[in-house]
């Protein structure tokens, strides 16, 4: 019963999200289409010309905000387990790639509007004085 309403209100989000990183240059997942739609779970942004030091530091200064940022997803060659079974990330230059520059967004339903702006005022702030 309470799907549709959810799947709106995320939608909502997304496209503010979507409005202000297409701004900032900051990539993103097309969550809708016109011959696809995702349940909208996450919202993943790349920033171009970021590493992973200048990454961590956004999602420091985020959480100092107030904002709970993170980072989806850790490549499998960076966790113990694989490193331990003799992965290295350096033989996976693309996943890597994928990971330094990755910061996920807060997308919960029960987020208001205000505190919506408040996200998109305080990732535009960091991203633009970084």
């Amino acid at each position: 019963e309470r799907y549709p309403g959810l799947m709106a209100r995320r939608k909502e989000i997304i496209a503010e999200y979507d409005r202000v990183c297409d701004k900032l240059g900051v990539m993103h997942l097309e969550h809708y289409g016109a011959n696809h739609s995702g349940s909208g779970h996450l919202y993943i942004s790349r920033i171009p010309g970021i590493n992973e030091e200048t990454r961590n530091a956004i999602i420091t200064e985020m959480a100092e905000r107030g904002v709970a940022t993170n980072v989806h997803y850790k490549p499998l060659p960076m966790m113990t387990a694989y490193r331990n079974l003799g992965f290295d990330i350096a033989d996976y230059p693309n996943a890597y790639n994928q990971y330094q520059n990755e910061v996920t967004l807060p997308l919960n339903t029960c987020l208001t509007d205000e505190q919506v702006d408040y996200v998109i005022e305080n990732f535009v702030e960091i991203i633009n004085n970084g």
